[in-house]
């Protein structure tokens, strides 16, 4: 068992640099269980506590004392990390904060025991195409906790009709149906031979096993994905963790299923699912992709393209990439045409760099021939709206639109379920009072007017207490924010300003609070910018990553900092085509194109990026 599997949330994160009474308030309000104080220099650190213990603490301390003080924090009494897939026995029985790939998880308390998970109802779906009535079915892979270094062992991969007790979660598809499997080595492991197959929905019981062969190439714990799709759409994503040990040690060959459950495919696909998959080639870094369509014409299922390689390693490469676009001018009318040319020409080093040429072929031709496009990658970084089309016509390079501007193009983190609708009954505004914005009154004002007898629009005080708590309730299906950006280097610090000096980050959006995924809210963050000379970065990627984990069945938000006036107008834009049956990714792309300068200038109708179903709707 994998210690995220007995891992418990019901916390909250309180920064150590909080005064006491912020964080005293915190506490008492939101009433968690565990308490997890967050120290940032000079590293992370993080001290578990009980809210029973931590109040004690506060109740001597003064008002205006920070709790790194009041809490006399030190290294060494700094609770234990622990990684999320480590054995449930690694704590040895010691409190840990249990940590995902650097994200807050959960924690584990040897004197608590977590209650039972909760019970997951099943939505059964039809596919198109696929008028079998669906099945349940269960996705497991089969691989040992323990392999020798440098030595082969192979993962199975199959399909069971029986109910497994425990985790074992249903997944339901029509028979017949195709699921297209991936396996990712990410750490301690490469494939040896192929790393994709495919198993078909049969009624027998179980199916044969796929079989994919992995060598153990680093001592220490290991990370393998194995990611499912389904003409397209993802499903989910197991995660395996076994440990590769020195070659002399002896080794448990005790193997371990894990099963997981798999989404319902939704009714209706886009018309072009664009997957993008990270791996080593040659020992460098690169993307390969996998297109499907659903015209078969196109004979496009699952069909395979690159390696390409990256010449430079790609976080910093995009590191130096937004640090370009955060010095781009904005003070004048030719400052704005040239910010949006550079931005072009971005747009085409993007494509050439980061597409294989014959991609790049295919995606020019198919811009007569397809509308809906959605790119599913592992990372929330790379700006793949941006790249721009272009083509080699008589010796001459032609350039053509943006991937947001060609195509309803949405995108999705890879291995997390999509969520085929919208609700946008329930609404929350968050405005701050003191942000300043000259158009602040206009875009609240808007907001509420969307409310009708059967949308309700609410306005939450922006501070970090009521907008925790709001999100906490799992109330939500709509969640609209306004105000300033700030961006911060280290991964999921930066803040969304809140009034009266408050903040609220991505880790935030951890512990009891991720209850708001509860009613897969719709979310838009619109940052925006008073007056500045140039862009500003708002790390809208980790923002998306937080909320999608969470549940959020759509996101959108801006890769930098935007001017109010045209912010105001893409926000309206958006609504209005949305609350017009109009699909979210045709929405995107419409108030993309209102707001789009004629003859060139501000680049704000370029900022966005929508992560969601590209044919999800508003359901009335």
């Amino acid at each position: 068992m994998y210690l995220h599997e007995i891992a418990m949330d019901s916390f909250i994160i309180v920064q150590a640099d909080w005064p006491a009474e912020k964080a005293r308030q915190a506490i008492e309000r939101l009433r968690p269980t565990h308490v997890i104080v967050h120290r940032t220099e000079p590293q992370d650190y993080y001290y578990l506590y009980t809210q029973e213990e931590v109040l004690e603490r506060l109740g001597y301390a003064d008002d205006q004392e920070l709790v790194h003080d009041a809490f006399g924090l030190h290294e060494y009494t700094a609770t234990d990390t622990v990684d999320a897939y480590a054995d449930a026995g690694a704590t040895e029985g010691r409190r840990a904060v249990v940590l995902d790939e650097g994200r807050v998880a959960g924690f584990y308390d040897p004197r608590v025991r977590p209650g039972p998970p909760p019970t997951r109802g099943v939505t059964r779906g039809g596919v198109r195409g696929e008028p079998s009535a669906p099945v349940h079915r269960s996705l497991v892979a089969d691989f040992p906790e323990q392999v020798p270094l440098q030595e082969t062992r192979s993962l199975l991969v199959s399909l069971s009709a029986e109910s497994v007790a425990g985790a074992a979660l249903p997944l339901v598809l029509p028979v017949t149906a195709t699921l297209d499997v991936v396996v990712q080595p990410k750490r301690g492991f490469v494939l040896v031979g192929a790393g994709e197959g495919s198993l078909v929905i049969t009624g027998e019981e179980q199916t044969l096993p796929l079989q994919f062969k992995l060598r153990a190439t680093e001592v220490g714990p290991g990370r393998i994905h194995v990611v499912a799709f389904h003409q397209g759409q993802p499903l989910g994503r197991i995660t395996l963790a076994p440990t590769v040990v020195p070659a002399a040690q002896a080794v448990d060959a005790q193997r371990r299923s894990h099963e997981r459950e798999i989404a319902p495919v939704t009714i209706r696909q886009p018309d072009l699912s664009l997957i993008i998959l990270e791996q080593n080639s040659g020992g460098q870094p690169a993307f390969i992709f996998k297109l499907t369509a659903v015209d078969p014409t196109l004979e496009l299922n699952f069909k395979h393209y690159g390696p390409k390689q990256l010449e430079r390693d790609p976080q910093q490469y995009f590191t130096e990439f937004f640090e370009d676009i955060e010095d781009l001018p904005l003070r004048t009318s030719r400052d704005k045409l040239a910010a949006e040319r550079k931005l072009a020409l971005k747009g085409a080093l993007l494509f050439e760099k980061l597409v294989p040429e014959d991609l790049q072929v295919l995606l020019w031709a198919l811009q007569d021939r397809i509308q809906s496009v959605q790119v599913q990658s592992e990372e929330p970084w790379i700006p793949w709206e941006l790249c721009k089309l272009q083509k080699k016509e008589d010796g001459r390079v032609v350039e053509g639109p943006f991937f947001c501007e060609a195509f309803a193009m949405t995108r999705w983190l890879l291995g997390e379920g999509l969520k085929p609708s919208l609700e946008l009954k329930n609404m929350a505004l968050i405005l701050p009072k003191d942000s300043g914005l000259p158009f602040a009154p206009q875009e609240r004002d808007y907001i509420l007017s969307l409310g009708n007898g059967a949308r309700k629009v609410n306005r939450i005080p922006a501070t970090w207490l009521d907008v925790t708590d709001a999100l906490m309730t799992g109330e939500y299906d709509g969640l609209h924010f306004t105000g300033h950006g700030r961006f911060a280097q280290a991964p999921n610090r930066s803040a969304m300003v809140l009034q009266e000096g408050d903040k609220l980050a991505p880790e935030d959006l951890s512990g009891e609070v991720k209850n708001l995924g509860l009613a897969q809210p719709f979310v838009f963050l619109n940052a925006c910018q008073i007056g500045r000379s140039a862009m500003s970065l708002t790390d809208i990627g980790g923002w998306a990553a937080q909320f999608v984990r969470a549940g959020a069945a759509a996101f959108v938000g801006a890769y930098w900092s935007i001017y109010y006036r045209p912010a105001l107008e893409f926000a309206e834009a958006l609504y209005t085509h949305l609350l017009s049956d109009v699909p979210i990714g045709e929405a995107a792309k419409q108030a993309r194109l209102a707001i789009k300068p004629q003859g060139g200038g501000d680049p704000t109708w370029l900022a966005y990026s929508v992560y969601a179903h590209p044919l999800a709707k508003v359901q009335s």
